[in-house]
């Protein structure tokens, strides 16, 4: 006899993995602007990154190199100010723009 082919298509498969991955249903708003806006400040930890970042890039224009500038941008802790202002200008908080800007 025969078995019964239970899995799913590959579509399904595709869809289901889409829904899971990109749902907000688990996400903690309120949690997620507080962790943004801690991290647009540079202290401690976020100074010695940037200053090896800051390395780096010095390195690869010496050098002429594209790649090891485009990896210490990646490296660059300059992101959370960024992300905190697009925060701040999505919800509209003037003093996290301002802070974001002023980094």
């Amino acid at each position: 006899m025969e078995e019964e082919n239970t899995r799913p298509s590959i579509g399904a498969q595709i869809r289901s993995f889409l829904i899971e991955t990109f749902t907000l249903d688990q996400v903690n708003f309120s949690q997620s602007i507080t962790d943004i806006k801690s991290g647009v400040s540079f202290k401690g930890f976020n100074i010695w990154i940037l200053i090896g970042s800051i390395l780096v890039c010095s390195l690869g224009l010496n050098m002429n190199s594209t790649a090891v500038v485009i990896g210490a941008m990646l490296i660059s802790p300059l992101i959370g100010p960024i992300v905190g202002l697009g925060l701040g200008i999505g919800i509209f908080d003037k003093k996290l723009i301002f802070r974001a800007l002023k980094i």
